[in-house]
C-alpha cells in the first residue's frame, strides 16, 4: 500500500463568503497609503534640507562652488514631490471617505455599530487594536480583531445583497 501526503498549503481552502477578501484588501490600502504619504513627506524634508545646505565641493569652474546647481535641482525635485504628495493626500482623503461610508452601512444594531467603529478606527484612523478596545467598550484587543473580521464579513454579505461588487 502506497501512502501519499498532501501538505495543507496544497489543499484549496474554502472561500470566505462573498467579497470578504476584496473588501479586506481594499481597506488595507488605507494603511499602505498612509505609509506612502509619510515616505513622501520624509523625502520632501530631505530634499528641502539638501536644497538649503551649502556644500564645499567645487564645480571645476574658477571661483564657483557648484552649490547653485545642487540647490536648484533639489528645489525642483522637492516641488515635484510636493505636487505628488498633494495628489496622494487627495486620493487618501477620498479613500477614507469611502471607507467610512462603507463601514457605517453596518448601523443596524449596537453590535454592528461597534464593528463599524472598529473598522474605521483601525483602517481609516490607523489605531492599534489595544487603543481601540477601551474606546468601543471591549476589554481585550482580540475582541477588536474579531469585530473587524465579523464586520468585514457582514459588509461582504451586504455588498452581495445590494450587488455593489
Amino acid at each position: 500500500m502506497i501512502r501519499t501526503w498532501t501538505s495543507e498549503s496544497d489543499i484549496p481552502k474554502p472561500d470566505k463568503p462573498g467579497n470578504v477578501q476584496k473588501i479586506r484588501e481594499w481597506l488595507e490600502h488605507l494603511p499602505k497609503m498612509r505609509a506612502l504619504i509619510r515616505q513622501h513627506e520624509e523625502r520632501i524634508a530631505s530634499l528641502r534640507s539638501a536644497a538649503t545646505m551649502i556644500t564645499s565641493s567645487t564645480s571645476g569652474a574658477p571661483g564657483h562652488s557648484g552649490t547653485s546647481d545642487k540647490v536648484g535641482t533639489n528645489s525642483d525635485a522637492a516641488i515635484d514631490a510636493e505636487t505628488k504628495l498633494a495628489e496622494l493626500k487627495c486620493q487618501y482623503a477620498e479613500m477614507q471617505k469611502q471607507a467610512i461610508e462603507i463601514a457605517y452601512m453596518l448601523h443596524a444594531d449596537p453590535v454592528s455599530v461597534k464593528r463599524s467603529k472598529c473598522i474605521v478606527m483601525f483602517y481609516v484612523e490607523g489605531k492599534k487594536h489595544a487603543d481601540i478596545a477601551p474606546k468601543v467598550g471591549y476589554s481585550k484587543s482580540s475582541q477588536v480583531s474579531r469585530a473587524i473580521s465579523e464586520g468585514i464579513e457582514q459588509l461582504a454579505e451586504l455588498v452581495n445583497e445590494l450587488n455593489l461588487s
